[in-house]
C-alpha cells in the first residue's frame, strides 16, 4: 500500500488482518510510520533532539520523498579551531542528505528517491560550568 492509498478516504486497512475494512475513513499508519522513522534517523544523523526535527513524507517516482526541517549543530564561536574544522553548512547538509537517504532506504526496504533538508537554525553545545 502506498502513502497515497493509505491516506485516501475509504482506503482503510484493518491493523490485525490487513484486509480492507467496510468502514469509511482512513488509516494513517504508513505515513505516520515513515514520518516517525524519518524523524528518528534525521535527528541521529544531524545530531539534534528528535523534537526539533520536522518531517513530511510522500510517494515520489516509485519510492519515498522526505522533507526534513531541523536546526544544525554548530560549534561554539569561541572555539576557532572547531569552527574551522566544521566546514561549510552546505557540505554538512549534503552529507546529512546522503546518510539519511541510505539509512532510511535500508530501514524502509524501499528506495528513498528524494531527501530535501531545510536548515531552520543553529544549535550550539550546552556550556557546562567547571567547579
Amino acid at each position: 500500500m502506498t502513502v497515497a492509498e493509505a491516506i485516501r478516504p475509504g482506503g482503510g486497512v484493518t491493523a490485525a488482518t490487513g484486509a480492507a475494512s467496510g468502514l469509511a475513513g482512513r488509516v494513517d499508519v504508513r505515513e505516520r510510520v515513515v514520518r516517525k522513522v524519518s524523524e528518528q534517523i534525521a535527528s541521529q544523523v544531524i545530531g539534534v533532539d528528535v523534537d526539533r526535527v520536522s518531517v513530511t513524507a510522500s510517494d515520489h517516482r516509485g519510492g519515498v520523498a522526505v522533507r526534513i526541517q531541523a536546526p544544525f549543530p554548530v560549534p561554539s564561536l569561541d572555539d576557532t579551531d572547531a569552527v574551522r574544522a566544521a566546514g561549510a553548512v552546505v557540505d554538512t547538509a549534503r552529507e546529512a542528505q546522503r546518510q539519511v537517504q541510505e539509512e532510511l532506504s535500508r530501514v524502509l526496504g524501499k528506495p528513498v528517491t528524494r531527501v530535501d533538508i531545510t536548515v531552520s537554525g543553529a544549535t550550539t553545545p550546552a556550556r557546562r560550568r567547571v567547579r
